[in-house]
């Protein structure tokens, strides 16, 4: 019980991220994908909070980096890569195109455990991440799944909004962003205006699951609605993919 009464308030807001995660996964294996994306979402934004929270309440203990580290794993390493094996994968596929879906699931798995050992292990001292967070890849994987991924499952049909299914857009960003993770490609610790970007983007990317409560009922209305909010989120996360390293180039130029 002792360990449990060092327990801190940012803690249940890291194990809560974990635990999101991990149920989504549960959602992913019974292809209900909308609900699953949802799930990640929630979890980005405990991912978010845990820290600020932390920082506002102290911690007890030291094991918050590790612990954080563990949580993320489940919801921006394991997840992500079950989804997109889940909605690509497909008995009616050819060998080639399953084999592709295995290994960039393999990838993204293997290059997130990477990128969030990397950071424990030191990262996390650095005024910059050291490739970019296990967190954005994830963000921008489950972002193209929405648009670009299973256009059914089994949430109810209408609550599909995806554009059309196409495979070989989501693994080849896919792929860029496990590379990304493991790259010495300086990002931009996120903070201020960054923050709020982010925080805005996570708000679109959840606003269709909230949406769908209130315009499903004109079907056209919530597909509209749902494609432009979404597409927006990702329009801002690639900002940060491909804008991040310029930003950082040219703030160390400042500095310098």
């Amino acid at each position: 019980m002792a360990t449990w009464n060092r327990v801190s308030f940012g803690d249940l807001f890291t194990l809560a991220n974990g635990v999101l995660g991990f149920i989504a996964i549960t959602y992913i294996l019974d292809q209900k994908f909308l609900a699953a994306t949802s799930l990640l979402f929630l979890s980005m934004i405990m991912d978010g909070l845990d820290g600020i929270i932390a920082r506002r309440f102290g911690s007890k203990h030291s094991m918050g980096q590790v612990l954080d580290s563990i949580s993320d794993s489940i919801s921006f390493a394991f997840a992500p890569a079950l989804l997109v094996y889940a909605e690509f994968h497909t008995n009616l596929g050819s060998g080639l195109e399953n084999g592709a879906v295995l290994a960039c699931a393999v990838a993204i798995l293997a290059t997130g455990l990477f990128r969030l050992a990397r950071f424990s292990a030191g990262g996390y001292q650095l005024p910059h991440f050291v490739g970019m967070p296990a967190p954005a890849a994830a963000l921008l994987i489950v972002l193209l799944c929405l648009l670009f991924g299973a256009t059914e499952g089994l949430d109810p049909s209408r609550h599909y909004f995806a554009f059309e299914k196409l495979p070989w857009l989501v693994l080849g960003f896919s792929f860029l962003a496990s590379y990304l993770m493991v790259s010495e490609i300086p990002y931009p610790k996120v903070h201020g205006k960054m923050a709020a970007a982010t925080g805005f983007a996570l708000l679109l990317a959840v606003l269709p699951s909230a949406a769908g409560l209130l315009l499903v009922a004109d079907q056209s209305l919530y597909t509209s609605f749902s494609r432009t909010a979404t597409g927006i989120a990702l329009a801002l996360t690639l900002v940060y993919v491909f804008g991040g390293p310029i930003y950082e180039r040219i703030e160390r130029s400042k500095s310098g």
